[in-house]
């Protein structure tokens, strides 16, 4: 019986040890396949500074670092007004060697399309030599977040110190800009009780990887049968709800489908994509109603012991200053005559 508890024993042991030291070894060649150091049988040249060839413009690896981190990427144009698309790939220092920690890619939306991050996977790199804080050679397969085909590309990078110019787009969270300041309560006709309400919505997209967070920013009515938000009539969507002078209040009825009441959009990705949290000064709803000098109002109607009375909210809405407003209101007090503003 002592010697069954014995082999027993060893055998648990063993076995332990065993498994114990795959489990290392996995750990191991997971830890190798994202640190590399320098592979002297790579052939990398200058010319592999071009990520993608042009002969009238070809597109340029550059890079960056800081104590901790290096950068590279390269930024192509994917669109005929502006839009371009940057992808990068991030590295920490190990010692005198590199460890990748992602690669993504930045939709850049310009003034017809919205921005946003979408993280690439890394299939395999390599690196030919790392001057440290000076010259990147190497390679990189990853699989392209937007097109699906997996790419190969060389890169030789001439590294710059990181600098605030190498932000793109300053940090800032939507709490920080607006959560204190919405939702604002509006009584039109001075009742004391609230008519409407510019607030604001938050929708996750956990689909998306990175996730992020968009907000909506839009007046909502406290009672949509006797409290009405009024858009032109329109044989189509979508209803607008942002008048501009001259306008009145003829011709208009509240829509329940197809409107178009967002008056901005934000985005916010969480750490480390945070530097791109930013209101969108690209397809913005209203983009061009919102930053030109008219004054925006909107068209409401309040039922009244069951007679209609028509007026208007003029706001402010500012997202570069984090500025929002209600201005004035106003309620005609003749029931079913339409309100003018020239």
């Amino acid at each position: 019986m002592k010697h069954f508890l014995f082999f027993r024993t060893l055998f648990l042991i063993i076995s332990f040890g065993i498994l114990f030291s795959c489990a290392n070894k996995n750990i191991l060649e997971e830890i190798d396949t994202s640190i590399k150091c320098n592979d002297s049988s790579l052939q990398i040249s200058e010319n592999d500074s071009i990520a993608i060839s042009n002969t009238s413009n070809p597109i340029i690896w550059k890079g960056f670092y800081d104590s901790n981190s290096v950068e590279i990427y390269f930024t192509k144009n994917v669109g005929s007004d502006g839009e371009t698309e940057t992808f990068t790939t991030v590295f920490s220092k190990i010692g005198t060697c590199l460890k990748i920690e992602r690669a993504y890619e930045f939709y850049n939306g310009k003034q017809v399309d919205i921005s946003a991050i979408t993280e690439s996977k890394i299939i395999d790199f390599s690196i030919k030599s790392w001057e440290i804080d000076n010259l990147l050679q190497g390679n990189i397969t990853y699989i392209d977040s937007h097109d699906k085909k997996t790419y190969t590309r060389k890169f030789w990078v001439k590294l710059t110190p990181k600098t605030i110019e190498n932000e793109p787009l300053k940090k800032l969270f939507f709490s920080d800009c607006y959560g204190s300041k919405l939702p604002i309560n509006i009584d039109v006709n001075k009742d004391n009780s609230s008519d409407f309400s510019l607030t604001f919505e938050e929708i996750k997209d956990t689909g998306n990887k990175p996730n992020f967070s968009f907000f909506k920013i839009k007046l909502v009515s406290t009672n949509v049968i006797t409290n009405q938000i009024l858009s032109p009539i329109r044989s189509n969507s979508p209803y607008i709800v942002i008048f501009e002078p001259p306008f009145s209040s003829e011709n208009t009825k509240q829509y329940f489908d197809g409107v178009k009441n967002e008056l901005d959009v934000f985005y916010e990705f969480k750490t480390p994509y945070e530097k791109y949290n930013y209101f969108l000064s690209n397809t913005l709803t209203y983009q061009e109603i919102l930053s030109n000098n008219l004054k925006d109002y909107f068209v409401i109607s309040l039922i009244i012991d069951g007679k209609t009375y028509f007026g208007w909210i003029q706001f402010q809405l500012d997202t570069a200053s984090c500025k929002v407003e209600i201005v004035e209101t106003f309620l005609n007090t003749i029931p079913n005559e339409a309100v003018f503003v020239n």
